[in-house]
């Protein structure tokens, strides 16, 4: 797959430190200690992860770290700790015999299929260690994401290329439910999440209508 237009990730960049408080939070929230000192000899996934640079920041954490993207637009150098595979999450998840404390999901669920969506949450609890914690973040399904996703924000706004979601694709938090049920696996958490284009940054939101974190354990 051809590299992407730099101008693709600049909002999920824009993203990443609303990603950590959301983390913090939920870290803080069971009782563990801070994220700073939870993240220390943690092996992390990040799937879709995009150049590596979010990763890379629990890599500096203290992270055993490793992302698989399709795309090879990867900022950083493979090195102890730190590895980025350019492969499809399918061909990974068949090869892949390790198990992983955390993994992230950020903005990759509503880029898959239904077919492709039930292989990968057949898979996550195999690779998720006992206590493990997957988060991620999507897209909800309904008329008002349409809207905002598609119509301000990439054709109005012109914060992403065109063509860079398929609402079809977009998943209801009460379809994570379902497929975390049907896997063992327990949906812990769900945020929503709003964006201010004048300051080019997240923050949470009480509702979830477009976009909206989540947390699943096992």
């Amino acid at each position: 797959m051809e590299n992407l237009s730099p101008k693709y990730y600049e909002p999920l960049e824009q993203m990443m430190s609303v990603r950590h408080q959301y983390m913090g939070k939920i870290i803080s929230s069971e009782g563990s200690r801070n994220i700073y000192d939870f993240f220390k000899n943690q092996y992390i996934l990040d799937l879709g992860c995009g150049t590596g640079k979010f990763l890379h920041n629990y890599y500096e954490l203290g992270a055993i770290c490793s992302g698989v993207d399709l795309v090879n637009n990867f900022q950083f150098q493979n090195k102890k700790n730190y590895k980025l595979i350019n492969s499809n999450f399918q061909n990974f998840l068949k090869k892949n015999r390790k198990k992983f404390d955390v993994i992230f999901i950020f903005e990759f669920l509503e880029h898959l299929t239904l077919n492709e969506r039930e292989v990968l949450f057949k898979y996550l609890p195999k690779i998720l260690k006992t206590n493990g914690i997957i988060f991620l973040s999507t897209l909800n399904r309904n008329i008002v994401s349409t809207f905002m996703s598609i119509n301000i924000a990439e054709n109005l706004l012109k914060l992403l290329p065109k063509n860079t979601h398929d609402p079809k694709l977009y998943l209801k938090p009460s379809e994570i439910q379902t497929l975390s049920n049907k896997n063992d696996l327990k949906l812990l958490n769900v945020q929503g999440m709003s964006y201010n284009p004048l300051l080019k940054s997240f923050r949470f939101s009480e509702i979830d209508l477009v976009n909206y974190f989540a947390t699943i354990t096992n």
